[in-house]
């Protein structure tokens, strides 16, 4: 575990001991409800027990956690100490397996891997056992490494890297490392880091070159130094290597009832906060608004700027929401020691209901409904058991009538209703007081909800204009920040107001720009303050000027009606406090060819982006996956309409398939049919890929096996599937059954590509007398019957039907789920389940439609009609395009426009290892294996 703020202070060192460490890791039950575990204290060197102190996840007790890492790997999880019992314990014995330890529960009594709980209780130890799991989950999970996505198996790899002589190579040492800590290989695979990446590089190179002696040390000779394409995915790499230091230090809040003890944020957290920074910064929000993370055509004076900007944002965001772990504004205004209820109409001196755009963006003010009733969530860490002998303040809240609502006495823990308190703005009532900060930055004000609302909100929706939250009205309910479980939203509303009114901030009359001084700032080797107050001074009053100055009407954006820098100390030093410890600024041009995240800010060669895969690897799509620099607009690879299937294509499959475990694999470049039960796959995934066609004809049928997130078919890189008859069913999902563990119902087809350039992608056609059923999941949420993914993937679908799986409580799947620029072309066929369509994506109706909202209904050229619930995300798009052979009253069409994403790594062929290589590949294979073990002994 990582302890935010590790305080050790040493002046206070006790009894000569320097540094000591947190108490060791333990798992006990609970006596009484209050038996908490505590924390560390480092400064007093003290264990504070019966304290409710959570932990990075927001646990405040160890009862249960006795899954802690052991042995040479730290072998951790229910799963992977679940997997050592299975194979080597007590349980492979009870099922009449070969066990090597049978009188060993590695579940119950996992500490047999250290050696003490047998010795303990029965004198038996097995000292060795640290190294043999260790061992186990290496060849478990390492060297039996297969990802069908990116097409990297380990064999084959240390086989390429042992043939290529062994020369410096940190791209394989990285995989093998990301594939041990986090379960898949490629850098940018998981939001997870990899931590101890340059030490577990620098072990491996002195293991094979200075004890194993396999060959000369390649530190013998130059290394080329290789300089960083500052762009967006080695910002992101960048980031993720300064993971811990930006949890322990940025995402900390501090909890007043333990007297300002920090602990590890639970409402703003790392991962969210890096999905929410690529959608910002990424992908964007239109009309070239983007988050400033890096310019790669300024180069590492782009990238020092950027992270600057990021700098500002965070520390701004720590002053105004994290420190309290609130994604609700909370009380802090306060008249001897009584806080009025109606603070929620504004503090600091505003009005926040009152806050109307600039005239010429007055329309998108938000109107005032005075009806309207809201009431803020209080943060989970202001209540008990955290807060303790002392009541939470009131929440903020909002609701009609004029009449005194009260205030809160925190000398008594009282509210007294009904009683006149006015806040610093004279009112005393919360009638339309519905604007309160929200989110990271906390958004308060018409204007600023109005604004989301019109470029990502419900309205720019309703004007058909490309919208990221298509379904929420951020006027109506802007609570909607808060509610999201993700966390993302609350950190894309904060990036979406950055860019406006900081990124975006211009004075005509004293010709000062936010961007121009930032560059000036970076220039001037980020010295002084007048700037860093200057950028506090926008998010708090609304232009650059001090306090004692008034805001000019110059301005681009809307000034605050208030005279006070709020907590301008405090943003100040969160400010330099990140770019000196946390990122450790200014960053430099390397001097080598050094890790993503040293302090010279280099990076590898671009790893492809990958899922995090299983034990066997999954296909399910990442949600936000990282594009290519650049959006040039692609045609589609096939026109609609245009069928792949040729005259005379042999009814039967022309070579054998591949074959995996439950996993058929046809990657020979032919063409094979399924027509017949002899050709059919029950309990079985296929996988197409390599220029490689699959047809479904009448008889034909592809079932996926139980309990996995494997689709029945995945058509990848060049490949075609062409569906005529037959039906393809996804996973079904039951636990009780003894096979498999997933608990959501399995998709049925994936059409994906799985490269970067229009080549590589994938084309399916569907006709009538095809069914496409997502899988059922009784108790859990129904699998999706069509996933088209991907660049330049298209799909034509003249007929068929399409069923998500069923659901518990009515989580059913989708009937098409389309995303990441892949179009979908529907010009017939039954769809049973929404559909869902984001990142660029597009569906297009041909016939002719209506959309009202997120419906669309019409009849296609068939006179087949389609009545049918339709969500855009993230600039998906619905396009409803008329045809000649219908006359229509309206129809209105949209071109398409596509972006490429990363692509996957290539394939290699498996190994025929020969006896003079063997020893080479045996030793580079033990080499990584005590690299990893560097946990232990590190």
């Amino acid at each position: 575990e990582l302890h935010p703020k590790y305080n050790y202070d040493p002046s206070k060192d006790k009894d000569g001991i320097r540094h000591r460490p947190p108490p060791p890791f333990t798992c006990v039950p609970k006596d009484f409800p209050e038996d908490y575990s505590g924390y560390w204290d480092g400064y007093d060197l003290e264990f504070v027990r019966r304290v409710a102190y959570p932990s990075a996840l927001g646990e405040i007790s160890v009862e249960g956690c006795c899954w802690w890492g052991r042995g040479a790997l730290m072998t951790r999880g229910t799963c992977g100490l679940g997997r050592v019992n299975h194979f080597l314990g007590k349980r492979a014995y009870d099922n009449g397996r070969p066990s090597r330890y049978p009188n060993v529960d590695f579940c119950k009594s996992p500490s047999v891997i250290c050696g003490d709980t047998n010795l303990q209780y029965s004198g038996v130890a097995y000292p060795e056992l640290k190294f043999v799991v260790a061992l186990f989950d290496w060849v478990d999970r390492v060297q039996s490494y297969s990802n069908a996505n990116s097409e990297w198996e380990y064999l084959p790899q240390l086989k390429q890297f042992v043939d290529g002589g062994m020369e410096e190579d940190s791209q394989f040492i990285d995989d093998v490392s990301s594939i041990l800590t986090r379960g898949c290989d490629g850098y940018y695979c998981s939001e997870r880091t990899i931590h101890f990446l340059e030490e577990r590089r620098t072990n491996f190179e002195a293991l094979i070159y200075d004890v194993f002696n396999l060959k000369g040390r390649p530190d013998a000779l130059p290394r080329p130094i290789t300089q960083p394409r500052y762009d967006f995915e080695h910002a992101m790499g960048w980031l993720h290597s300064k993971r811990s230091k930006i949890e322990g230090n940025v995402f900390v809040s501090e909890n007043n009832a333990l007297d300002g003890i920090p602990y590890f944020s639970q409402a703003y957290k790392f991962e969210p906060f890096l999905s929410a920074l690529r959608t910002a910064s990424h992908y964007g929000f239109g009309n070239q608004r983007y988050f400033f993370i890096s310019d790669k055509n300024k180069g590492l004076r782009g990238f020092n700027a950027g992270l600057v900007n990021l700098a500002f944002f965070l520390a701004n965001a720590m002053t105004e929401s994290i420190i309290n772990d609130s994604c609700d504004e909370v009380h802090w205004e306060k008249n001897d020691g009584k806080y009025a209820i109606a603070n929620s109409c504004g503090q600091n001196g505003r009005e926040y209901s009152g806050e109307v755009c600039p005239r010429w963006e007055s329309f998108i003010t938000c109107n005032v409904d005075i009806k309207a009733e809201m009431q803020a969530d209080v943060p989970g860490t202001a209540i008990p058991p955290f807060l303790i002998d002392m009541q939470p303040l009131p929440p903020f809240q909002c609701r009609a009538g004029t009449n005194p609502v009260g205030y809160w006495d925190a000398a008594t823990d009282t509210l007294h209703e009904n009683e006149a308190l006015n806040n610093t703005n004279g009112r005393t009532d919360v009638e339309g007081c519905c604007f309160w900060g929200r989110g990271a930055l906390l958004t308060r004000g018409t204007c600023n909800y109005g604004k989301l609302n019109f470029y990502i909100g419900a309205q720019a929706a309703a004007q058909g204009r490309s919208s990221m939250y298509p379904d929420i009205d951020f006027c109506t309910n802007p609570g909607a920040i808060c509610d999201d479980d993700s966390m993302e939203t609350r950190y894309v509303v904060g990036m979406f107001e950055w860019i406006d009114r900081v990124q975006g901030y211009y004075d005509s009359n004293l010709d000062w720009s936010y961007l121009d001084e930032l560059y000036k700032f970076v220039d001037n080797g980020m010295d002084g303050d007048v700037f860093i107050d200057s950028v506090s001074s926008i998010i708090v009053r609304g232009c650059h000027l001090s306090h004692n100055y008034p805001c000019s009407k110059s301005t681009s954006h809307l000034s605050l009606d208030t005279d006070r820098l709020l907590y301008g100390l405090e943003r100040r030093m969160n400010f330099k406090n990140i770019i000196k410890l946390v990122f450790a600024m200014p960053i430099v041009a390397p001097t080598d060819d050094r890790a993503p995240g040293n302090d010279n800010g280099s990076v590898t060669s671009q790893i492809q982006t990958t899922r995090r895969p299983t034990f066997r690897p999954t296909f399910k799509p990442t949600p936000y996956p990282f594009m290519n620099v650049g959006d040039p607009t692609m045609s589609p690879l096939v026109s609609p309409g245009i069928s792949l299937s040729k005259p005379g294509d042999p009814p039967e499959p022309t070579s054998s398939p591949v074959e995996w475990s439950d996993i058929t694999i046809y990657r020979d470049g032919k063409i094979h049919v399924i027509n017949n039960g002899a050709t059919s796959f029950r309990d079985e995934s296929i996988v197409v890929t390599k220029n490689t066609t699959l047809k479904l004809d009448q008889g034909g049928f592809i079932e996926a096996p139980l309990n996995t997130d494997w689709p029945a078919i995945r058509i990848s890189i060049s490949s075609r599937f062409i569906g005529r008859g037959g039906h393809v069913n996804g996973s079904y999902a039951n636990t009780s059954f003894l096979e498999g563990d997933y608990e959501n119902g399995g998709e049925a087809i994936h059409v994906n590509n799985g490269q970067s350039s229009p080549e590589t992608a994938s084309y399916a056609e569907f006709y009538d007398g095809i069914r496409v059923m997502g899988g059922d999941a009784p108790a859990g949420v129904g699998g999706n019957a069509l996933h088209v993914n991907g660049f330049g993937t298209t799909v034509v679908i003249q007929g068929g039907t399409f069923r998500g799986g069923k659901g518990s409580n009515d989580d059913d799947g989708l009937s098409i789920h389309v995303l990441n620029s892949a179009n979908v072309h529907v010009r017939g066929g039954t769809f049973l389940g929404d559909m869902k369509v984001e990142r660029y994506g597009q569906v297009r109706f041909y016939g002719c439609f209506r959309k009202d909202g997120t419906k669309v209904t019409g009849v296609f050229a068939d006179d087949s009609e389609l009545d049918i619930t339709v969500r855009a995300y993230l600039g998906g798009e619905v396009v409803l395009i008329p045809i000649s052979e219908q006359e229509c009253e309206t129809a209105p069409s949209v071109s398409p426009t596509n972006f490429p994403t990363l692509s996957s790594q290539p394939s290699v062929p498996q190994p025929n290892y020969g006896y003079k290589t063997r020893v080479s590949y045996g030793l580079i294979l033990v080499a990584s294996v005590l690299v990893s073990m560097h946990e232990m002994w590190g």
